[in-house]
């Protein structure tokens, strides 16, 4: 009885490897094919099996996200989905540093929603490519903002999904690809309600992560 429990452990660990799946992936997979089955790309059972089905849903909701499609459930594929990273999948500093990144662009979307500036300055590093406008200064920033604002006076931004990632040779650097529904009305409040996916690119600096290019995605 233990020799077979033992080799029924070992292909059960076995086949979570050949899945890609971290720690506790048997609790991990219904959820992420609940998630791929809202979103219209699996449509087999919530069953909790590495099928070709599911890896064939998960490479093509990687290759809509901009994420290697290679199938397997990586931290960044998981955090893409909404879904909690499990503990001990990813380096902890690595991990510290992706939420600092998404928290500095949360902040910036909630600074953006008011007229103060202050706010929005302690997100952005010193020098910023704003859409088009390339290497500005804070201060030329905070005249196009104040322009947007005064057209704009009443804003809603919300974060749909994000997904985040360092250098690869400079850890230092990050990406956070976003996708921000917002709803913007003018003094006649005339409405305007659009969805866009942003790309920001951040560096860390003393005081923390700073944004330093704000783009939409091509």
């Amino acid at each position: 009885m233990r020799y077979f429990s033992a080799v029924r452990f070992f292909l059960i660990c076995v086949f979570g490897l050949l899945a890609g799946l971290p720690a506790r992936g048997e609790d991990l997979l219904p959820a992420v094919q609940r998630e791929l089955r809202a979103r219209k790309l699996y449509f087999g059972e919530i069953d909790g099996r590495a099928s070709t089905e599911t890896t064939a849903a998960i490479k093509r909701f990687q290759t809509s996200r901009g994420i290697d499609s290679t199938g397997q459930l990586d931290g960044e594929t998981i955090r893409a989905l909404g879904l909690p990273v499990p503990k001990g999948s990813e380096n902890a500093e690595e991990v510290r540093s992706l939420d600092a990144c998404s928290a500095c662009v949360l902040q910036y979307l909630q600074a953006r929603e008011s007229d103060q500036w202050d706010p929005l300055a302690a997100t952005l590093g010193d020098e910023i490519s704003f859409y088009s406008e390339e290497s500005l200064k804070r201060d030329a920033l905070r005249e196009i903002v104040a322009r947007e604002n005064l057209r704009w006076p009443h804003r809603k931004y919300t974060m749909l999904n994000r997904i985040a990632s360092l250098h690869a040779e400079d850890r230092d650097m990050g990406q956070v690809t976003v996708r921000v529904h917002s709803r913007v009305q003018d003094a006649s409040h005339r409405e305007r309600v659009e969805t866009e996916d942003l790309v920001f690119r951040l560096r860390k600096q003393e005081d923390g992560w700073k944004i330093i290019a704000v783009k939409l995605l091509e």
